[in-house]
């Protein structure tokens, strides 16, 4: 593992500068300012007078300057004109729809009686002019998106009303602002009636569907913090010094979190992961929190700040331009972000214009290579943590060991720290599956791996301590089970589904996989015959997985693929050999690529010698002959030369995974979502004229990226780039590469040489898998089932826990 850090770039610190925008903002916002609030809700879903700008309505000040009386004159006088408002909404664009509705349902909306409008002229100019744009806007606007499910919901049959039941409740518990009152009392008037009667077994039956791949569900959702985030900020406003376990499944707004814990304490951000701190430094610099950053650094003196933090510095006059920065002078720094090497001179720093009970370290996957026996890494861990003086401490990761197993690291810490609070903050967010397949392309759950009884009351006790597992289990298999255990095993009539769930709204993905383990915990008389069934029942969903280059590329939809093994090489091989690109298109690609080579030294040669004459320029006196600037100019015009003569690297479409052609080759060109690369000539171009070994070359033009230590650097950050643009159809990468990894895969591939690899680790990198939207497909695939015992059992020699004890004691 290379974990060597330097200072950051120009490129880089310039990359800081590029502001955040739209959605992303907001997040971030919310982020910062739910540490005041935790259950602060943010929605944009446009309304009826949202749109037409309706929602003006004064409000007078919430203090002693304005008397009740008035206050209240005021507060009818604006629900007066919201009512208003509803009422002619209502009956120009909503009331002959939801007639017909009515006509379907065989029920009749509550009469709504005439009123006497006292709307001002400008309100009724403004939703007359709507009637121009108002088929153009009906996919966007709250009303008509509630009109068209309640219209569906009229007209479905059956169990399948049960979705458009279950999201029209749903929407209607956001946090949407100004939706038509009139509209919505009538449609929970004409629902009201169906939730009597709601068929919660077919519901549940259909939970992939109804729930998993609801869009309007998620869609329309709320902007909130996640459960973790709040019990978080909860816990770190309270007095005194604290530690905190803070562990919650990957892509859930971890490393963010600083970002609101900035509101009450300066934070010292620690990161393996370069990448991981530039990301939380660019948001940081788009909410014009103070910060600076601790890369690279032998002592405090290395430590560089953001302008926006600098306090001492000299200006232009006319532009007002910082030119010179006094980097010592670190009053105004909020956040400093750092490497773990850089650490102590981080610290040191921060408490030199700080007291220690002011700061928060907050460290990013403490337990990078603590999966190692020996490690030259681990010595500075011990010393960072042995020589720390900051008493309040966040331990960040999606796998921790339990506090319980770690007696000599807390023993400790408590005894270095007085009045040390701990508390364990765990999430299991799972409204996301990401179902784990095995080699067999059987989906992996417990009760399809576990023959007996015995081994599925182990696997529940390992999946209480780490229930971010329950994000892999598919919710097909899941419902599959609870419905042939309802229908055909002695459960008591309180743990059917009719009883156990209060009705059809309070069902959920994490509900009903909570309601899983609870009849896997139940069924002990009934078990072998589950088993059995199960076992004689369940299809492969795939033939194969493997063939990534040819007939299962089709399988890798809507983004990229990462393939996580220790022999990079090894996978690269194979998938150049099972590509059987024709030897004559192999052998003409590389005598392009040799050309290139040569015209690349010969290019590399022209330039330093470019280099050499600029140098030689600026270091002349006034006794020696400067280079003639001709010369400079005709190498120049001799390597721009040189590059046209660069052949144009090209791969048959129809080897390129995923490429139409290539689908049509293997009989799958209606599959819309497989996912393919995009990786332009300049890209091609730039690899091309790299020293890197020529199958990566080609790899590269099949849309295939290697994360490998032996890579050059160059090499390396044009992958990083193209993985986060998401241009790579695939990414071979050894474990060493998941920690911090942000990058959005949506399947993923364990390699037969990871057999061994710690259950942290494992599930680490099952966490780089699914951290994007839920309208996409998910999996993680296993190439030796000897994982699945990794993932879903205890350890009993867990090497991460037996390290903390001996590192952090």
């Amino acid at each position: 593992m290379d974990l060597s850090q330097r200072k950051l770039s120009q490129k880089e610190w310039e990359s800081l500068e590029i502001p955040i925008r739209g959605r992303e903002l907001k997040v971030l916002k919310m982020l910062y300012d739910g540490f005041d609030n935790v259950n602060v809700k943010h929605n944009d879903t446009q309304t009826m007078i949202n749109y037409i700008k309706l929602d003006d309505t004064p409000v007078l000040p919430d203090d002693n300057s304005v008397n009740s009386g008035k206050k209240e004159r005021m507060d009818k006088k604006n629900k007066k004109r919201k009512d208003d408002i509803d009422y002619y909404i209502y009956n120009k664009y909503l009331n002959d729809k939801m007639n017909r509705v009515a006509e379907k349902l065989e029920n009749k909306i509550p009469i709504i009686k005439k009123r006497k409008l006292t709307l001002k002229k400008a309100d009724i100019i403004r939703i007359e002019n709507m009637e121009s744009k108002i088929h153009n806007i009906k996919d966007s606007i709250f009303e008509f998106i509630l009109l068209d499910l309640v219209y569906k919901f009229s007209e479905s049959e059956g169990g399948s009303k049960n979705k458009y039941y279950y999201t029209i409740v749903k929407l209607f518990k956001y946090n949407i602002l100004n939706i038509n009152t009139i509209l919505k009392d009538n449609i929970t008037y004409l629902i009201d009636e169906y939730s009597k009667t709601a068929d919660k077994v077919t519901f549940i039956e259909n939970a992939y569907d109804y729930i998993e791949r609801n869009e309007e569900v998620t869609k329309y959702k709320d902007l909130t913090l996640f459960p973790h985030q709040k019990k978080l900020y909860t816990f770190a406003k309270q007095p005194g010094n604290k530690l905190i376990f803070y562990q919650a499944p990957t892509g859930t707004g971890k490393t963010l979190s600083p970002i609101g814990l900035s509101k009450k304490y300066k934070i010292i951000f620690v990161c393996a992961a370069k990448h991981v701190g530039l990301q939380l430094a660019k948001a940081c610099i788009s909410l014009d929190i103070k910060i600076a950053v601790a890369f690279g650094c032998k002592d405090p003196g290395n430590i560089r700040l953001h302008w926006n933090a600098v306090k001492e510095s000299v200006r232009n006059r006319k532009t007002g331009g910082i030119f010179r920065v006094d980097n010592s002078v670190g009053d105004n720094v909020e956040i400093i972000i750092s490497d773990v090497q850089s650490y102590l001179s981080a610290m040191n720093y921060m408490t030199a214009f700080n007291k220690p009970e002011d700061i928060l370290l907050f460290w990013d996957e403490p337990t990078i290579t603590l999966d190692y026996d020996t490690h030259p890494y681990h010595e500075i861990l011990s010393k960072n943590w042995k020589e720390n003086i900051i008493p309040n401490v966040v331990l960040s990761s999606a796998t921790l060991p339990s506090h319980t197993d770690l007696s000599d690291m807390m023993s400790g810490v408590h005894e270095k720290f007085e009045s040390l609070e701990f508390t364990p903050i765990t999430s299991y967010d799972c409204t996301k599956t990401i179902p784990i397949i095995d080699t067999k392309g059987k989906d992996v759950l417990p009760h399809l791996i576990f023959p007996t009884h015995g081994e599925i009351k182990n696997c529940l006790r390992h999946i209480r301590n780490f229930k971010t597992l329950l994000r892999h289990f598919d919710i097909r298999g899941i419902t599959q089970f609870i419905i042939y255990v309802n229908d055909n095993c002695a459960l008591k009539e309180r743990f059917k589904i009719n009883n156990h769930f209060e009705n059809i709204e309070s069902i959920d993905i994490i509900s009903i996989k909570l309601y899983y383990l609870t009849l896997l915990k139940l069924v002990g008389d009934d078990y072998e015959k589950i088993y059995q069934h199960f076992k004689m029942k369940t299809t492969t969903e795939f033939e194969s997985t493997i063939m990534l280059t040819t007939k299962d590329a089709y399988t890798l939809t809507d983004g990229p693929t990462i393939y996580l093994a220790r022999d990079v090489d090894k996978i690269g091989d194979f998938c150049l050999k099972t590509a059987k690109i024709p030897k004559v298109m192999i052998d003409s690609i590389m005598e392009d690529i040799d050309t290139n080579e040569d015209i690349r030294l010969e290019i590399e040669k022209i330039s330093k010698e470019i280099n050499k004459n600029k140098d030689d320029k600026k270091e002349e006196d006034k006794d020696k002959e400067a280079v003639p600037e001709i010369k400079t100019e005709l190498l120049v015009e001799k390597c721009e030369y040189l590059k046209r003569q660069l052949k144009r690297i090209q791969m048959g479409t129809k080897f390129i995974p995923n490429n139409i052609e290539h689908l049509k080759v293997w009989g799958k060109e209606d599959v819309g979502n497989a996912f393919t690369s995009d990786i332009n000539d300049e890209t091609v171009e730039k690899i091309m004229l790299l020293e890197v070994s020529p199958k990566w070359k080609i790899l590269l033009l099949m849309g295939i990226g290697v994360f490998s230590l032996n890579n050059s650097d160059d090499y390396v950050s044009i992958m990083k780039n193209l993985a986060e643009k998401q241009k790579l159809y695939l990414i071979i990468a050894s474990t060493d590469y998941i920690y911090g990894t942000n990058y959005q895969f949506c399947h993923g591939y364990i390699g037969k040489d990871l057999n061994g690899m710690t259950q942290e680790k494992t599930i680490q990198g099952c966490g780089r898998i699914g951290r994007s939207d839920n309208k996409k497909n998910y999996s993680i695939r296993l190439r030796n089932d000897d994982i699945v015992n990794t993932l879903f059992t205890k350890s009993e020699n867990n090497i991460e826990t037996k390290n903390m004890n001996e590192l952090f004691a």
